[in-house]
């Protein structure tokens, strides 16, 4: 063989595996293998964490339907796995880390009141899917948004929002993780895959009561 053809075949040879070898280095992993396993562990754990409540910082509350004895299902078809468990099941709660107290005298929001909250919401790869401020939160600058508690499985809040806005007061901020079915359970969002745990930071501004409640009723600025 011409000596210099062999060399030529020799090079391309060399070339060739070091493009694959290149491939396979930078083939980008898929953030969401194995999503609804990850997602299962990652709230057990966060369950763990919080039952133990070491430095006195957490609060579980269990599914605001079970207490209400409502079993139907809220936005994202949640399912109550068994109402009657001792203790709740990891997936019929929600966990909150006390982030900031409340104001004195501040006021709890009732299922019938509309709330002003900022949030941050993310995955459990940080992705962000939703927020309403960026950066670090400033209230002189940042414009929180108003909702309504009531929920039904078309429109509204999630359970998991519910379920914790009823437990706060005004100007609390907590880390809030939400089990999937107490979310968006095994339907996707835009920007939200199923069988999502989510994650807010999230900071009950004002409570808004409905008009006609006397030195309840508030307006919103």
């Amino acid at each position: 063989m011409n000596k210099n053809l062999f060399w030529l075949i020799a090079l391309l040879f060399t070339l060739s595996f070091g493009f694959m070898s290149c491939a396979e280095d930078t083939a980008v992993e898929d953030p969401y293998a194995n999503w609804q396993v990850r997602n299962e562990h990652y709230i057990d754990s966060i369950a763990d964490v919080a039952r133990a409540n070491v430095d006195g910082k957490w609060e579980i509350y269990r599914n605001y339907k079970i207490a209400n004895a409502d079993m139907t299902p809220g936005l994202g078809g949640t399912v109550v796995t068994n109402p009657y468990e001792t203790p709740a099941s990891v997936n019929d709660s929600v966990y909150m880390k006390i982030l900031e107290p409340g104001k004195e005298g501040g006021q709890t929001p009732l299922f019938t009141d509309s709330v002003s909250v900022y949030y941050r919401g993310k995955l459990i790869n940080g992705t962000v899917f939703d927020q309403n401020y960026t950066g670090d939160l400033d209230t002189e600058v940042h414009v929180p948004t108003h909702f309504a508690l009531q929920a039904n499985q078309t429109d509204g809040l999630i359970v998991g929002w519910i379920t914790a806005l009823q437990r706060m007061k005004e100007g609390q901020r907590v880390e809030l993780y939400i089990p999937a079915a107490l979310g968006y359970g095994t339907q996707s969002q835009s920007s939200i895959p199923a069988n999502s745990v989510l994650i807010f930071d999230l900071k009950l501004e004002k409570v808004i009561h409905p008009d006609g409640l006397g030195s309840y009723s508030l307006k919103v600025d």
